[in-house]
């Protein structure tokens, strides 16, 4: 793509140096590689802490109009002179691999390091509404074509080495739902597994956080469009989410419930 080194492409990335053409050609490269996206955020953490960037602009920015935000982030930088280049641009590509990540799982196989037992936040419930958020924009299409049993199998083994939690398709089975996929995703540096199905009424997803999360009974709420059933259970957070019913969505998250 270009001769000039590899870091000083990623810092003009970071910094708004790069001319639009490079700029949407290096976007591209962020999304198929994670090893790239892994430097940009070790090179802007040098600078800023990226994580507290990546959260406010999810804070600012609801996952429906992200897309919108980043078509919109030239004119945004005139409108907002006093915030630092460097810092607008940092949360701007941060916001931008959020929206990658969050909504198909891009990393789905990248090694997440091992770390201690994570401590619980107040920000527990922020997951939770995430998950609503992507899920809210999926449809039956998002999980179209047969599942690769095999593929399945190894994809939750993995999500149990991650997760600390035993998962096979046996122990996720769930009627009348069809597994999908599992899938390897992050919320704020805690490890967050996914295991989606279909039904008659559309995706539902099985969502495993590994952040400290304090023991509680099963819980159910509705946000978007997508009816939530949640609890908490050895440092871990566990949520049933789909378009449902609430008492389907407890109905699902009480048989889990007793096998997590």
């Amino acid at each position: 793509m270009t001769d000039e080194p590899e870091d000083a492409l990623l810092v003009a990335f970071i910094d708004n140096q790069l001319d639009e053409a490079r700029r949407k050609a290096l976007a591209a490269r962020l999304v198929v590689e994670p090893e790239l996206r892994a430097r940009i955020e070790r090179l802007a953490a040098g600078g800023l802490p990226f994580r507290r960037a990546f959260e406010v602009e999810l804070a600012e920015a609801p996952l429906a109009r992200m897309q919108e935000r980043l078509d919109g982030l030239a004119g945004a930088e005139n409108r907002s002179p006093a915030r630092p280049a460097r810092t607008r641009w940092i949360a701007a590509a941060a916001a931008a691999l959020a929206l990658l990540l969050i909504g198909w799982g891009i990393g789905r196989y990248a090694p997440i390091p091992s770390a201690p037992t994570p401590v619980a936040s107040d920000n527990d419930e922020d997951w939770r509404q995430a998950v609503a958020e992507y899920v809210s924009l999926y449809t039956p299409d998002t999980f179209a074509g047969g599942a690769d049993a095999k593929a399945s199998e190894a994809a939750l083994a993995f999500l149990s080495q991650k997760l600390g939690v035993a998962l096979t398709p046996a122990s996720v089975a769930l009627p009348d739902l069809t597994l999908k996929r599992a899938d390897m995703l992050a919320y704020d540096g805690a490890p967050l597994g996914q295991v989606a199905y279909l039904d008659s009424g559309g995706p539902v997803v099985f969502c495993i956080i590994r952040n400290g999360e304090k023991d509680e009974p099963i819980s159910v709420e509705k946000r978007e469009d997508v009816t939530l059933a949640s609890w908490g259970r050895g440092g871990r957070g566990y949520l049933v989410a789909g378009r449902l019913s609430p008492e389907r969505t407890a109905a699902l998250a009480k048989t889990l419930s007793a096998r997590f």
